[in-house]
């Protein structure tokens, strides 16, 4: 492979093919830092909404960091893997309070910060700021598998691969373009060899699906959770999840079977002993929480002892936005005509 020319024709191809994602029209260190905290384990069309109602709140790092974590929770709510949330917000403040508000432009500095690894540490400085730092995220892997014909690459190897291809006059561009390539050319079921700007230096493009390796995946589970919705007066019965359990410190309908919740109850009516609930369910939803495919059924409920609540809380449908809310409630609510209200930019 002739690196020079490598490096001049994908840069050339990125310049003209990157989709105009809103993220990109910065060179700002905070927003572009938002968007990959955001893309961990989510899709850009999933990520788009999101980010600009998240830039829209908060659109400098101080009000990030000054924010309480319900609000930011809140505005996360659907977007799956909480803890970037919580991880982002308190790594504002730290950038706020030891770094003058500015990201770091250090590679080392910025994997000090909550949630901060290699992978987001290096986006983040090297498209802001121009370090050189090469990424190796799931499409840039792919990538440097076929390009190079070896399966199975050690995280060392990996990143070894990408620190070499990597352009030291535009490391930025370079490493969203290496991004770009795999999550639009170089594709997982379907690589379209034939306009790769790549094809040329690509060692595995006569078998692409022998050197791209698909992570195992864990088994499904096929989970049955039961919810209760207790409403009167404009306001809903919510319950808040533990610390120390999946989707912890979100609010959800009282429930029984969500993934991780122990206490040893059987059913509904023993758990919730201060709720009549009726026999039969008034809607059923389904969702995909990690490895689970949760189908959620949704009876009516009545409290019939306000004394015998425990951990329940009401709250008034009009402020459900400020309410970090799971996504199996969300969709709950909007099965039964009880939606979220929108604010504006939603």
């Amino acid at each position: 492979m002739n690196l020079l020319s490598f490096r001049t024709a994908l840069l050339r191809w990125f310049r003209k093919a990157r989709r105009p994602l809103p993220w990109r029209r910065t060179r700002d260190a905070y927003p572009i830092w938002v968007s990959e905290v955001m893309l961990q384990q989510t899709t850009v069309a999933t990520v788009i909404p999101y980010y600009e109602r998240f830039i829209e709140r908060f659109p400098t790092v101080e009000s990030l960091a000054r924010a309480g974590e319900d609000e930011v929770v809140a505005l996360w709510s659907g977007l799956g893997y909480y803890s970037r949330a919580r991880n982002l917000r308190m790594a504002a403040a730290t950038v706020v309070e030891r770094h003058a508000g500015r990201f770091p432009k250090d590679l080392e500095t910025a994997m000090t910060l909550k949630g901060v690894g290699r992978y987001t540490g290096s986006a983040v400085t090297s498209i802001a700021y121009g370090t050189c730092a090469a990424v190796v995220d799931g499409n840039v892997r792919r990538v440097l598998s076929r390009l190079h014909a070896q399966r199975g690459l050690s995280d060392a190897r990996a990143q070894e691969l990408a620190s070499d291809l990597l352009s030291p006059r535009f490391p930025g561009d370079w490493n969203e373009a290496m991004m770009e390539l795999g999550a639009t050319i170089c594709t997982p079921a379907a690589p379209r060899c034939e306009v790769c700007p790549a094809s040329k230096g690509c060692q595995g493009r006569d078998r692409p699906q022998h050197w791209s390796e698909g992570k195992p995946r864990r088994p499904t589970v096929r989970t049955r959770v039961d919810m209760v919705l207790v409403k009167g007066a404009g306001r809903i019965l919510l319950t808040r999840t533990p610390a120390g359990e999946l989707m912890q410190g979100l609010y959800e309908l009282p429930n029984h079977g969500l993934p991780a919740r122990t206490g040893g109850h059987t059913d509904l009516p023993e758990k919730y002993p201060g709720l009549d609930i009726e026999p039969q369910p008034i809607a059923t939803v389904r969702h995909a929480m990690t490895h689970h495919r949760i189908e959620a059924h949704v009876f009516l409920g009545r409290l019939r002892n306000p004394k015998a609540v425990g951990d329940l809380s009401f709250f008034p449908l009009s402020g459900l936005n400020d309410v970090p809310i799971g996504a199996l409630t969300r969709k709950a609510l909007a099965a039964i005509g009880l939606k979220r209200r929108e604010s504006p930019g939603m």
